[in-house]
């Protein structure tokens, strides 16, 4: 089983036609509004964040430690100049809500419910200078946390 927030994931949002994943890290899962959710972070400057923005699901998949490899690819290059998905000989799997891959080993299946950007000014102090040297936080827009209910946990 995966550890949210320490292990880390593809992120995936878009249609059959057009999607496009990335990898995180930053993440949570519980219970939000009396219904199980999954808490994702999402720079506006991804790619993937107009398919997250754009569509009403999401998925999160978590994949066998030895392929650990795929989250270089999806992390540090973009969907709009690359086909990740080729580069890694993952195979797209659509479900009837969202898009995982058949590598996947854990797959948390997302219906949008709420989006909203930090705000920098409430970010503490301490977490503005860690992340400095990442050029994470501080520069380019701050992320959007993204709550999905979590209609779905494919484990296999």
């Amino acid at each position: 089983m995966a550890e949210i927030g320490k292990d880390m994931a593809l992120l995936t949002a878009g249609t059959k036609d057009k999607f496009n994943s990335m990898t995180i890290k930053n993440a949570a899962a519980g219970w939000v509004w009396s219904k199980e959710a999954f808490i994702a972070f999402v720079k506006p400057e991804r790619y993937t964040w107009e398919f997250v923005r754009d569509n009403d699901w999401f998925t999160v998949s978590y994949f066998p430690k030895q392929m650990d490899g795929i989250h270089q690819v999806f992390a540090r290059k973009s969907g709009r100049e690359t086909d990740k998905v080729r580069e890694t000989g993952l195979t797209p799997e659509f479900l009837e809500n969202g898009i995982t891959y058949k590598e996947a080993c854990e797959v948390f299946v997302c219906r949008k419910r709420y989006m909203k950007q930090l705000d920098p000014v409430q970010i503490p102090e301490d977490v503005l200078q860690r992340y400095a040297t990442e050029s994470d936080i501080i520069f380019g827009e701050p992320h959007y946390a993204v709550i999905g209910e979590i209609v779905a946990h494919i484990e296999r």
